[in-house]
């Protein structure tokens, strides 16, 4: 479907020149004197086709103007509406005045053909005008004046609002209003990999580079609001990105730099502040030993629907998923969600993780697992 905004200039047109085709009907119309009887139902007949042809031009015009937006949305659109509404039903009554001057001329056909009371012959009268048929014509007439009005009316109403939704369209939409949460995931969204992960229950999971928690519910609201999409080149299963759109990028454009909240107060300011910032985080040998890892090899993530995460260090050492959660808990680790869970998430490194394994100096000695212990009787001497 085109445009509303091409679609208006083209209706106009059709209104102007609806509104000449009216004025040279009206014409043809006026003074026109056809006889009544069968001599006169071809020359009716034509005219009542070119009534026709007027009325059902007028009510496609109605019909596809109430389809057009600004119908809906601009007060000019609906008096748009309604001069249609008015154009259609006066050419509807020239329709009908005509179609009453064919009923009067097929009716006199049949007073014109009665025996003649002399001769008791039946025998075709000579067809002449009866003033009947000619009323039927001139209120025909004067129904042209008001149509061309109503014309003039639609015309001018749908060419008004045609440029109201221009101008309109024209304007940015009103930036929404975005708590700091959804701010600070919106800046996320723009900066890093974030993806939406399903599986076959329909659970949904965010799985994010920094490694920070998202809830699904504020995701939903940045969707409702136009500000991020779900880019659907991937499977739901595997985890699709989530993009920022225009409108987003606009509101992260009026919001300033991150870390500096339009709204100054100190409320508000203490709100935006990072945890992370209150102080360094403290870790435990085995965390410890974990980061070093993590920064210094590959270390992969795994995780299969309905099955419990594993952790592979590509050697021997091992790093529980415990200690991988209470890393990424305090932001120390996030992972790489380039790939799906099932196939393997790399474990990186946030700047605070890097800044606390620098503050914490070298890694702990991987420690040693105790050899197993043997169990029944002493070998023999």
């Amino acid at each position: 479907m085109e445009s509303s905004s091409s679609e208006a200039p083209r209706t106009i047109e059709r209104l102007h020149t609806l509104s000449t085709d009216l004025d040279a009907f009206g014409e043809l119309l006026t003074g026109a004197r056809p006889v009544a009887g069968s001599g006169g139902l071809p020359t009716l007949a034509s005219w009542y086709a070119t009534a026709q042809g007027l009325s059902a031009t007028a009510l496609a015009l109605l019909l596809n103007t109430a389809e057009q937006p600004y119908a809906h949305t601009i007060m000019s659109g609906h008096h748009a509406v309604e001069s249609l509404g008015q154009l259609v039903k006066i050419s509807s009554d020239i329709t009908a005045h005509v179609m009453g001057a064919v009923a009067v001329a097929a009716e006199y056909h049949r007073v014109d053909g009665l025996p003649d009371p002399a001769t008791g012959r039946l025998s075709a009268q000579p067809s002449v005008h009866r003033w009947a048929l000619g009323e039927h014509l001139d209120s025909a007439v004067a129904l042209i004046k008001p149509a061309r009005s109503a014309c003039h009316d639609a015309a001018g109403f749908t060419e008004t609002a045609g440029l109201r939704e221009a101008t309109r369209a024209a304007e940015p939409a009103p930036v929404p209003e975005l708590n700091l949460t959804e701010l600070r995931l919106l800046r996320l969204i723009a900066d890093d990999p974030v993806l939406l992960a399903a599986d076959r229950r329909n659970v949904r999971r965010i799985w994010t580079g920094s490694g920070e928690r998202i809830s699904t519910t504020t995701v939903d609201s940045l969707t409702d609001k136009n500000l991020i999409r779900l880019d659907a080149s991937g499977s739901l299963a595997a985890g699709q990105r989530l993009r920022v759109t225009d409108q987003g990028r606009r509101v992260l454009d009026a919001s300033g730099k991150p870390g500096t909240p339009a709204d100054s107060s100190p409320a508000v300011a203490q709100q935006a502040a990072p945890a992370g910032t209150a102080g360094p985080s403290k870790v435990n040998p085995a965390q410890h030993r974990a980061l070093h890892l993590i920064g210094t090899s590959t270390v992969m993530y795994v995780q299969w629907p309905r099955k419990r995460p594993t952790v592979d260090t590509g050697s021997p050492e091992r790093i529980s998923t415990r200690t991988v959660d209470a890393l990424q808990v305090r932001r120390l680790i996030g992972w790489d969600v380039s790939t799906a869970p099932h196939e393997g998430q790399r474990l990186l490194l946030t700047a605070a993780g890097r800044e606390a394994l620098l503050r914490l100096g070298p890694a702990p000695e991987p420690v040693v697992p105790a050899p197993a212990r043997r169990t029944g009787p002493a070998p023999a001497r």
